[in-house]
């Protein structure tokens, strides 16, 4: 690794332009040894200088192209021991909410998971939520969310594509409900976060964030604020709870999980305006 990073920091150098280029998320479909090298230059400089919620267009270039069409591939396996096996336990809080009527009507109408992936998740809630009138998926690439409308079967279910931080403002409503499931908000900077949550209370209430998300093992959201960077990405574990305390909403359940070694955090939290 050191030696990739030298070769990293030498084409930086040389040619500054194609540094610019990639740490912008700007990265070819296939990459060789060279760009490797710069971006193994680029994460080591964040790392140092402690700014690695700075890595968000790199993380996006990751879920945007063909290795995240392979990636989801293989999904069948991760969605039986991830969600079938333990993350499932999210389904009974969402149910609540969108069975719960609220001056003789229910609040909530639309559930949209963003970073859908393969859409199995997305497809398993359709099957257990049937009082859901529009499940929207919501992923990064263009490629997957083509498969995905390819072969589903709900009508209730459509699969679009773009970047959650710009389509929830254009697209999302009142009366939705927002998921992510087994790592997405990690890709996401700490202010990205704090501003979407921000809109959603703000102009789309009301509306929920119910979220599954990795984090360090010894995350303390009672004392810890900062976002801290954790695992061979590098992707960043939140304070949720505090963060959408900020923006407004209220914490409705809250859960720890650790599922094949990993840490994970399950969330709902709502804001009513």
């Amino acid at each position: 690794m050191t030696f990739k990073i030298g070769v990293g920091r030498f084409i930086s150098w040389i040619a500054p332009g194609r540094t610019a280029r990639i740490a912008a998320g700007d990265v070819p479909p296939r990459i060789g040894f060279v760009d490797r090298a710069v971006l193994a230059y680029l994460v080591n400089n964040h790392q140092r200088a402690g700014t690695l919620d700075q890595l968000a267009p790199l993380h996006a270039w990751l879920w945007k192209g063909e290795q995240a069409v392979s990636f989801h591939a293989q999904a069948q396996a991760r969605f039986d021991s991830f969600w079938l096996a333990s993350h499932v336990a999210i389904v009974e809080p969402l149910r609540q909410l969108f069975e719960r009527p609220a001056n003789g009507e229910v609040s909530y109408r639309l559930l949209c998971e963003v970073g859908c992936g393969s859409g199995l998740v997305l497809e398993d809630l359709a099957r257990r939520l049937p009082s859901v009138e529009t499940f929207t998926g919501l992923d990064l690439s263009e490629r997957q969310t083509q498969i995905n409308n390819s072969r589903r079967l709900d009508p209730r279910i459509r699969f679009a594509s773009g970047d959650a931080t710009a389509w929830i403002p254009s697209h999302g409503g009142v009366g939705t409900v927002y998921l992510t499931v087994a790592g997405v908000f990690e890709y996401f900077s700490r202010r990205a976060l704090q501003e979407l949550f921000e809109h959603i209370a703000v102009h789309q209430t009301p509306a929920a964030v119910a979220l599954i998300e990795p984090v360090p093992a010894d995350y303390d959201f009672d004392i810890e604020d900062a976002s801290r960077p954790y695992g061979f990405e590098n992707s960043l574990g939140h304070n949720y709870p505090r963060l959408l305390s900020n923006a407004g909403f209220t914490i409705l359940f809250q859960e720890i999980q650790v599922v094949e070694g990993q840490t994970f955090l399950l969330l709902v939290a709502e804001v009513k305006g």
